[in-house]
């Protein structure tokens, strides 16, 4: 388990960017987060700096958690060509939506394996120096219920303006939703080639022909 620094209740922003995403995060939640958890700087990279993870309680609009990180995007992943003449966004942060019956709070700590894996994604671009982006899958290779995570869109939510924090005019921060997945979907995937990656993202949000959306899974659990 990653060590943390202090929780605070308050978040605390260390740059204009940084300020620029919280205020984005509660203008979308409608709500501030309770309170916030921060990776101690001596389990990061010199050059990596601390991913903080905002904490949002479910609200009657928005019945589940909300975990969402800041931190991230201070590293511009390298460029990445995604076909068609078109380039991934180099800078990311990620959530997880989270059940409400799980119980999160300051005192309970079943709940922090979720944000490590949440963590473990936000840190892997900068890591493994790659560019990830939606539908990419991260074998973390962790022995348990999960043993890594998927990159989807956050369907959930009615407007899609979620996945992007504008910085400047025309530059802007990815927001993607963090789903853990187990060693059996992951390897179900992998046996799909191709295939495997809109098999797996199926898995939480399931569209029609028309990719109209008809289904969803998208709240993760102990």
């Amino acid at each position: 388990m990653p060590e943390l620094d202090e929780k605070e209740f308050a978040y605390k922003a260390s740059n204009k960017k940084q300020q620029k995403l919280y205020d984005h995060y509660v203008e979308t939640f409608k709500q501030k987060p309770v309170f916030c958890l921060r990776l101690k700087k001596n389990v990061l990279s010199n050059e990596m700096k601390p991913i903080t993870t905002l904490v949002f309680e479910p609200s009657k609009d928005m019945p589940f958690w909300k975990l969402c990180t800041i931190g991230a995007s201070d590293y511009l992943m390298p460029e990445r060509d995604i076909g068609w003449g078109r380039k991934a966004n180099q800078r990311n942060e990620y959530m997880m939506l989270i059940d409400p019956e799980v119980e999160i709070s300051q005192e309970k700590t079943e709940w922090l394996s979720l944000n490590s894996l949440l963590w473990a994604t936000a840190e892997y671009a900068f890591n493994a120096k790659e560019n990830i982006t939606v539908s990419d899958a991260i074998d973390m290779q962790i022995k348990g219920k999960y043993c890594g995570t998927v990159l989807l869109l956050p369907e959930i939510f009615k407007s899609p303006s979620i996945v992007k924090c504008f910085v400047s005019k025309h530059k802007y921060i990815s927001i993607f939703q963090v789903m853990p997945i187990t060693k059996e979907q992951l390897s179900k995937k992998l046996k799909k080639g191709t295939n495997g990656i809109y098999w797996l993202m199926e898995q939480f949000y399931t569209h029609d022909d028309d990719y109209k959306l008809i289904a969803s899974k998208p709240f993760t659990t102990l």
